[in-house]
């Protein structure tokens, strides 16, 4: 696929520069219609959603349960800090994927800033994403703009006015690195990550290699269907090494959803579930057996 700034943009509010999901424009178009009883995706994601501008995961609880170091990595890229959790644990090999572009976009911007930024100017520039809608005013923007891809500077540009960087909450500064991990994060993130377009319904057909880890941060909180979550680890099983894993779910606290996810899981009869917590924080992963 191809970045088309005239789709994206037409994804968003030209006065207050909002992301309009797919849903809500159909229900603006069609008063009366049960969204319900159409093929629309109900969620506020699609190709040209905002990004993430960081994560609220606790990152270092996962990456001690799944010790990624040596290992190879498919991560959602989402806000950009999960693959940059891998690299600064270690991980041998990482691989992204997104459903939406700005994924990208961000995770370009955050790793050309590592190469580029001291911690402060780091958190700076980070604390200022969601604030702005255009990047030549985000803190940091002189630092990065001979670094980062010319495809995400363009694509960010193009976007002047948007929100490209306004999914979720503020800046969690207790998911920010510390000053060992910015360091580590200094050695080893010298460049671009791999990104593969994809949402995760799509992704199996986009990969062409197995992993030992694949990272799905909360996906599949947003499925509405055990039946759909197992036809999606059934995809992926190909691409999951034997003992490798799926993380499928990670969550301040075990919810429904964790419960739901993991009968989904055990229907797929290849992988053996397992509930990794601590206080405040609860991840489920599945192993693959056979």
């Amino acid at each position: 696929m191809h970045f088309y700034s005239h789709f994206a943009r037409a994804d968003y509010n030209q006065r207050t520069g909002t992301y309009i999901p797919a849903w809500q424009k159909i229900a603006r178009a069609y008063h009366g219609i049960k969204i319900s009883n159409t093929e629309c995706n109900m969620t506020n994601f699609g190709q040209y959603s905002p990004a993430y501008p960081t994560t609220n995961e606790d990152w270092r609880f996962a990456m001690n349960e799944l010790q990624p170091a040596g290992k190879s990595v498919l991560t959602v890229t989402a806000s950009g800090d999960q693959p940059i959790a891998f690299a600064i644990s270690g991980a041998r090999e990482i691989d992204t994927f997104d459903t939406t572009y700005f994924a990208k976009v961000i995770m370009d911007m955050k790793t050309s800033a590592i190469q580029t930024m001291d911690r402060d100017q780091y958190y700076s520039f980070v604390d200022d994403l969601d604030k702005k809608n255009f990047i030549c005013d985000i803190n940091g923007y002189d630092k990065i703009k001979t670094v980062c891809p010319k495809s995400s500077i363009l694509a960010a540009k193009q976007m002047r006015g948007c929100h490209i960087f306004g999914q979720g909450y503020n800046l969690y500064q207790e998911y920010m690195p510390n000053d060992a991990e910015y360091d580590t994060a200094k050695k080893i993130v010298t460049g671009p990550m791999n990104f593969i377009w994809s949402d995760i319904n799509e992704l199996h057909t986009q990969l062409n290699k197995e992993y030992d880890i694949i990272y799905l941060s909360n996906i599949f909180e947003y499925f509405h269907s055990q039946k759909k979550i197992t036809n999606v680890l059934n995809n992926l099983k190909p691409f999951v090494k034997n003992g490798g894993e799926i993380m499928l779910y990670i969550s301040w606290v075990q919810t429904h959803m964790s419960e739901s996810i993991d009968a989904a899981a055990r229907d797929c009869g290849w992988g053996m579930t397992k509930s990794h917590s601590k206080q405040n924080a609860f991840m489920l992963t599945m192993q693959r057996t056979r």
